[in-house]
């Protein structure tokens, strides 16, 4: 099968993001292929007044890496940018696409969206909520809420930039999914696209008993889902192997 004859996805990242791409190079079905642009951002998550300025200067950037992956004429964007979607509350991950979709010329799946999309598809109502960014943690457990999820517990990292999301090993991811699970809970969501998680979520959804539902394994699954690739397989999650 020719590279990209089953199409042909442009990723939207911020440039502080090292996790993506290996993680969705990892899974890409063959024939489908993944090309990158990447939005400038201030990497100071310290407090929610210079997360809040990351998210704005990153989404305002988005237009020009949508822009340039038209050239390329991708099949579909994928705004894999969790708290650039998420921050402004429900709503704003419609918009964001919307202005993608205009810069860029082709259909476009924002991560927040993806999450709460796969996490109906699973029927998962109640959350506990993991990040590694502790300051937006209002932020995202309002948007949530907002879009009909009830967040049990949510828990973060209390790192200074961006760039140390990207520098976390596995075992943060899976604390963070024991951190956050408890007996209320019927799922786990873990945000944050610069946040290593694919590898191990198997083994979690074994030891829990319960689906996880990771910020990069929803948003390939929602663009794959979106240009008509149904692969099922394993090693990711029931998400990935059973819808």
């Amino acid at each position: 099968m020719e590279l990209g004859e089953r199409g042909r996805i442009g990723l939207i990242l911020p440039s502080v993001n090292t996790i993506a791409e290996p993680e969705i190079y990892s899974i890409l079905p063959e024939g489908v292929t993944a090309h990158t642009a990447r939005m400038d951002l201030p990497v100071d998550i310290s407090n929610e007044e210079n997360f809040i300025r990351m998210c704005d200067v990153g989404c305002r950037n988005g237009e020009q890496a949508a822009m340039e992956l038209a050239t390329a004429k991708v099949d579909i964007l994928s705004f894999t940018f969790t708290a650039g979607s998420f921050y402004r509350g429900a709503g704003w991950d419609d918009e964001i696409a919307r202005r993608m979709e205009k810069a860029g010329g082709a259909p476009c799946i924002a991560t927040s969206s993806a999450a709460v999309q796969a996490l109906k598809q699973l029927g998962l109502k109640w959350i506990g909520v993991g990040s590694p960014y502790a300051v937006a943690n209002r932020l995202l457990k309002t948007y949530l809420e907002q879009k009909g999820m009830m967040v049990t517990k949510i828990e973060g990292l209390v790192l200074p930039t961006a760039v140390h999301v990207g520098r976390q090993p596995l075992m943060k991811f899976e604390e963070l999914v024991r951190a956050v699970n408890n007996p209320d809970a019927d799922g786990i969501f873990i945000s944050c696209t610069n946040f290593a998680t694919l590898a191990k979520i198997d083994t979690l959804e074994k030891e829990i008993g319960k689906p996880v539902i990771t910020a990069n394994q929803a948003t390939f699954w929602a663009t794959l889902r979106k240009m008509g690739v149904q692969d099922q397989w394993s090693g990711s999650g029931r998400l990935l192997k059973d819808f």
